[in-house]
């Protein structure tokens, strides 16, 4: 299962929280760390990861939440 991932940026003055490749799916929070912690919840739900930038673009933070597929031998 391919999981979805979180960004937690500040736009605009606020922070808010994007779903990756749904730009229309973005929520506004009040501070870094209400954002930060929504995008973690989020992709922890959904097994994927969260990632928390600053205004210039660099990640500061990121978390991973996948379920990686079990071991398996090839025939």
């Amino acid at each position: 299962m391919v999981g979805r991932n979180f960004w937690a940026v500040k736009w605009d003055g606020s922070w808010v929280v994007r779903e990756e490749g749904l730009p229309d799916q973005t929520t506004s929070h009040a501070s870094e760390e209400e954002a930060w912690a929504t995008a973690k919840e989020r992709a922890a739900e959904l097994h994927g990861e969260a990632f928390l930038q600053d205004e210039n673009g660099e990640i500061c933070d990121r978390q991973d939440f996948r379920q990686m597929p079990k071991d398996y031998s090839p025939l």
